[in-house]
């Protein structure tokens, strides 16, 4: 944060964000460290140029810069949509944070946090994640159609979480199930690893709609309950 700092007269350069950020507040361990930006890529990896750090062009194209150093860190540009295709986004660089939040999946994923540990939620997810509730930010139908990816994203965090299904979410999210067909079988076999993974996992067999969304997509396995 020293180094993204360094020169810069705005007050916050960068917060935390994410799946970490979940963990912390959560109480859980964390590992993977998203952190969020108002530079720009290319400014970052002139900040961090001749520093201790390793810095690897991971997702250039997509304003991520990842820093090594006794962690893994993934940087990113702050961003806002101006094009979606529900699989690739056109995206412009911004400084404003409610502008990223918006362009987020769920509200618990929306949520910042900064150095000194103070948080900055935009868009009311730390209530949703005391509470166990997965909730698409503003309209499910645009959220889902920006990214289908999101449906599947939509099963691992509610069975993670074990969070009550809302019936209407269900109801779009069926709607827009042709849609997976659109994503690369790289970023699918990514997040059903994910979901195989959980701990509860097994609890799909329990919630009827999560597992009539889950043997729709991946039909092969359908005898789940063996």
């Amino acid at each position: 944060f020293k180094i993204l700092e360094r020169g810069e007269s705005q007050a916050d350069i960068a917060m935390f964000v994410g799946g970490c950020v979940r963990n912390f507040l959560s109480g859980k361990e964390v590992d993977d460290i998203d952190i969020a930006c108002v530079l720009t890529p290319q400014r970052i990896k002139e900040k961090f140029e001749g520093s201790k750090f390793k810095i690897i062009d991971t997702g250039l194209d997509h304003g991520t810069i990842t820093i090594l150093g006794k962690k893994k860190y993934e940087i990113t540009t702050l961003r806002k949509d101006v094009k979606t295709d529900g699989r690739h986004a056109i995206v412009a660089y911004t400084d404003n944070w409610q502008e990223d939040s918006n362009r987020r999946d769920f509200t618990f994923n929306a949520i910042y946090l900064k150095k000194n540990g103070k948080v900055f939620d935009p868009q009311s997810g730390v209530s949703d994640l005391k509470n166990k509730i997965v909730k698409f930010i503003g309209d499910p139908s645009k959220r889902i159609e920006e990214d289908y990816l999101r449906i599947i994203r939509y099963i691992r965090f509610s069975l993670q979480y074990e969070t009550p299904i809302d019936a209407a979410t269900i109801k779009i999210i069926k709607l827009n199930l042709d849609g997976i067909k659109k994503i690369s079988k790289e970023r699918i076999i990514l997040e059903l690893n994910k979901i195989l993974i959980l701990k509860n996992f097994i609890k799909i067999l329990q919630a009827k709609d999560l597992i009539e969304i889950f043997v729709l997509i991946f039909p092969e396995l359908k005898y789940l309950d063996r």
